[in-house]
């Protein structure tokens, strides 16, 4: 772990992780490029990403899902690796011009948290690293399906839709495969599967609401913009969860 320091001090480390994962963010924005030029911003951005990443990992000596730098980090990671499967269908292109501004977004977030270099030997375990890693997953599912509903109301293009409602019933198998997995370890942990804090509330809330967006596109009043509008709106209550609770309702506070 020493040797990825390269010899520099605590602060000398910040700066240099700050750069690290600032580039990825000027490539995805010089990615918005038309043609050939685009597609290689993209990937030098992902590349750039995935080096940022590993290289907390190396720091670390594990899997960097503990703390809301890196795991804000691998949530625009996991966007932007969506982003280019979508957006190989030569239907789906104008996605781009929402999609790569918000992992954009997403990282300068990233970059207003300090990095912490330690890790509490509870999150050391399988259990711990499944939740995190579903868990952010599916909010990239939740932000790149907001993208695509935000462009069917704009747009009337029903393709945008059908891919609205295939990212966010994803994303919803995902964020359950987390809380399973978020239960167990916390019942390893601490002894007990759930506590109703208010984090735990809002977890479930937004649970529910995905739910109530899946339910919801079925019925035939509410199939369509009303329907896109609640799916666009999942990702809002997903980020309220993660950043409001804590902050604007008290909850006892964690380091991820």
């Amino acid at each position: 772990m020493e040797f990825f320091r390269f010899g520099l001090n605590d602060y000398g480390l910040a700066v240099l992780t700050f750069f690290m994962l600032l580039a990825p963010a000027a490539f995805y924005i010089m990615a918005l490029m038309e043609g050939r030029a685009g597609r290689a911003m993209f990937g030098a951005g992902l590349v750039a990403h995935a080096v940022s990443i590993a290289h907390r990992g190396a720091l670390l000596g594990w899997l960097p899902l503990t703390e809301k730098y890196d795991n804000i980090s691998f949530m625009a990671f996991a966007a932007a690796i969506l982003y280019y499967f979508i957006s190989r269908n030569e239907k789906l292109r104008s996605l781009a011009r929402y999609a790569l501004p918000l992992i954009c977004v997403i990282i300068f977030v990233a970059l207003k948290f300090r990095t912490i270099n330690t890790i509490s030997p509870f999150m050391m375990t399988p259990w711990f690293f499944a939740h995190s890693l579903f868990y952010f997953i599916s909010y990239a599912f939740f932000a790149i399906a907001a993208c695509l509903g935000t462009h069917y109301v704009i747009s009337g293009d029903s393709e945008y839709e059908v891919m609205e409602y295939r990212m966010l019933s994803l994303g919803w198998i995902l964020l359950s495969v987390s809380l399973f997995c978020g239960s167990v370890w916390f019942y390893l942990a601490y002894g007990t599967y759930w506590l109703w804090t208010s984090k735990e509330m809002w977890i479930s809330i937004t649970w529910l609401f995905v739910g109530l967006y899946l339910h919801a596109r079925l019925m035939r009043p509410l199939h369509g913009v009303p329907a896109a509008v609640m799916g666009v709106l999942v990702f809002g209550v997903a980020l309220f969860t993660y950043f409001g609770v804590g902050t604007v309702i008290p909850s006892p506070p964690t380091q991820f």
